[in-house]
Parts: C-alpha cells; sequence; structure tokens
C-alpha cells in the first residue's frame, strides 16, 4: 500500500481511474476521499475494497463506519491508528466527512494524519461536496487520494443507462433510456433501482420485452412522483395534491428537490397547452420542444385541470415559491405548502403576485 502522489493532476481524476489504477490491482492506498453525490458508485467501491483488502472474515473485527456529523475528529484519527484486530489492515469508512473537519483544529489534526498515514490503515473518507479551498481537501488532492464521484450527465448518463441495461439483459434503447432519465432523474441509485425493476418484470414474464413494449412499461412503472403531484393539480383539490407531498416527504424527498420538479412539470404542461391552443399535434410539440412523447401523456391531468390560463397563472405561482425557497424566512416546506394552496386556489380567489400585474 504505497503512498502515490508527488505532484497534482491537472485533473482530477475519477472513477475510472480508482478502478483502473486501484481496484484491479489491489494495491490499495492508505487514504481516499470520494468526492461528489455519486452514491451507487462510491458504496460499491467501499466495498470492493473492504471485500479485497479484508475478506470475509476479517470484515467483522477491522471494518468500521463512521458519520462525520456524528463523531469528533479524534476518534476518527485514533482509530485510524489503532492497529488491525487478527489482520494485516483495517478499512475505515467515514461518511460526511466535511461535517467531521469543520474548525481549524479538527482540520489540523487530520492534516497531521494525512502527512503520515498508517500503512496498516485504508482511511475512506466520503463526501457529497469537498470544498477544494481547504487545506486538508488539497493536501488529498496533491497526495493522489483525491477522486470526484461526480455523477454522469448528459449523453454519458444515457450510455451509463445503457450498460447497466445490458448487463441485466433488458434491450433497452436511446429513448427509453433518455426517458429513464425524464422520469427518474440523474441519481444513479434511482436508475439502477428502476433497470433491476424492469429486469424482475422480464424475468417474471418469461420473455423479453420488445423496445416499445419496455417504453410503455417504464412510463407505468418508473417512480414517477413528479407526475403524482402534477395529476391533481388543479382548483379545488390542494387536500389532495397536500396529501400527495405530504407522503412523498415521508419517503425522503425535500421541498428543495420537490419545488423544482413542480416548477418545470408546470413549464411543460404550459407550453403543451399553448401548442394545442395554436393547432399543434402534440407529436409536434415534442419534437419542437426536444421533450419524450411518451411523457406528455402524463401532463394531460394537468392541463386539463389547469387549462392555458391557469397554467400561466400556476407558472408565475412556482416561479415566486422558487425565490422564495432561496431567501423566505419561512421554511422550505411551508413555501412549497404554500405554493400547493395558491395553485389550487380557485380562478375567483387569486391574488396577484408581487410585481406582477
Amino acid at each position: 500500500m504505497a503512498q502515490r502522489g508527488g505532484r497534482e493532476p491537472q485533473n482530477d481524476p475519477g472513477f475510472q481511474d480508482l478502478v483502473r489504477e486501484d481496484l484491479k490491482t489491489g494495491k490499495f492506498r492508505p487514504v481516499y476521499l470520494l468526492a461528489g453525490d455519486d452514491t451507487l458508485r462510491i458504496e460499491g467501491v467501499v466495498e470492493k475494497i473492504r471485500k479485497d483488502a479484508l475478506g470475509e472474515a476479517g470484515a467483522a473485527f477491522n471494518y468500521h463506519v463512521l458519520r462525520g456529523d456524528q463523531v469528533a475528529v479524534g476518534r476518527v484519527v485514533q482509530q485510524a491508528l489503532a492497529l488491525p484486530m487478527l489482520g494485516r489492515v483495517q478499512v475505515i469508512w467515514l461518511k460526511q466527512a466535511d461535517a467531521c473537519f469543520n474548525d481549524a483544529d479538527s482540520q489540523a489534526a487530520l492534516e497531521k494524519y494525512l502527512a503520515k498515514p498508517v500503512p496498516e490503515t485504508i482511511l475512506i473518507m466520503s463526501t457529497d461536496k469537498a470544498d477544494k479551498r481547504k487545506r486538508w481537501v488539497k493536501l488529498c488532492q496533491s497526495s493522489g487520494f483525491y477522486f470526484d464521484f461526480t455523477p454522469p450527465s448528459g449523453e454519458a448518463l444515457v450510455q451509463w443507462i445503457l450498460k447497466a441495461a445490458q448487463k441485466e439483459g433488458l434491450p433497452l434503447g436511446v429513448e427509453q433510456a433518455r426517458l429513464l432519465v425524464e422520469l427518474v432523474g440523474n441519481d444513479l441509485m434511482s436508475l439502477k433501482s428502476e433497470i433491476d425493476k424492469l429486469a424482475l418484470m422480464c424475468e417474471d414474464r418469461g420473455r423479453e420485452f420488445s423496445a416499445d413494449e419496455l417504453g410503455t412499461v417504464i412510463m407505468d412503472q418508473a417512480a414517477l412522483e413528479g407526475y403524482e403531484i402534477t395529476a391533481a393539480l388543479e382548483p379545488g383539490r390542494a387536500a389532495e395534491v397536500l396529501r400527495t407531498w405530504f407522503r412523498l416527504q415521508e419517503w425522503g424527498r425535500s421541498a428543495h428537490e420537490i419545488a423544482p420538479l413542480l416548477l418545470a412539470r408546470i413549464r411543460k404542461g404550459a407550453l403543451l397547452a399553448a401548442c394545442r391552443q395554436e393547432g399543434l399535434r402534440d407529436a409536434e410539440t415534442a419534437a419542437l420542444s426536444a421533450q419524450n412523447p411518451y411523457a406528455l401523456r402524463f401532463l394531460e391531468p394537468m392541463v386539463r385541470g389547469m387549462g392555458l390560463d391557469g397554467l400561466t397563472r400556476g407558472l408565475d405561482i412556482a416561479l415566486d415559491a422558487d425565490r422564495r425557497l432561496k431567501g423566505s424566512p419561512l421554511g422550505p416546506d411551508l413555501v412549497v405548502e404554500k405554493m400547493i394552496l395558491e395553485l389550487c386556489r380557485r380562478p375567483d380567489a387569486y391574488r396577484p403576485i408581487p410585481g406582477r400585474p
């Protein structure tokens, strides 16, 4: 486990570099800083290091998982300095590492350890965001410990989906992959879950889906929370939409996630309604706006319930809520609840939005 580094790379290495240089060779570094919200691949890397470095027997004694928002830096360093029990190496995974090193003293303690890490310890630190202005992050970069785990996006994400589907024997096409991104988002964990779900459905069915069948199944089976909350969006149905929002909260969805999603759905619904008023067919609207034609059908209940005037007004309300999320004294959850109430207000009860005619 020789320490590698010396010079700072021009571009931060990422997942593929780690696979090629470490996971395939089994030569692990004493420290890793895995920075980014690509949770699926971070967990996969940690599990691979744990298995290869410790084996199944060693994991019982020499694998330690800590959370940076729950432990002090002294506890982390103390464990890192300890010798492994009945083995040659120990693995420590510190989640939310940035929360652990939030003052000068804690950062100095980590920097001291990074300058001379223990060869018998593999310290893995993961964080959604690493502040590259901080000295300990720079030290990880210059020592060759830093790996960027920003999730793929755009066409790279589509290719990731196609490869993941191929491993499961799914004949997923490019359009279906893009549709999954449209519905599920760019979280790899959620996308992998949907691919696994489709693979199980194929197995239960006893034969493969065709590409066209997969398109229909995806729309019926994928995580459609965004469409679920907008399906009931019309005047007088605030209670139903609020119940959906409360359920999404229980499932872990945040106001900062749902509010932009609502804004995006309302914007697409307003566009669809305006194009219909101009006499365009839905297929033409999908082509002109670079939307997947499958997705338009899930906007139908909202378009029918709100109409073009309601959606135009709703777009103003959603934009105002998006601004208030960034600077309102109200809590984020209350901003979303107020937005829902405004969206479902009957036309004769509309109140003007500040700054809007």
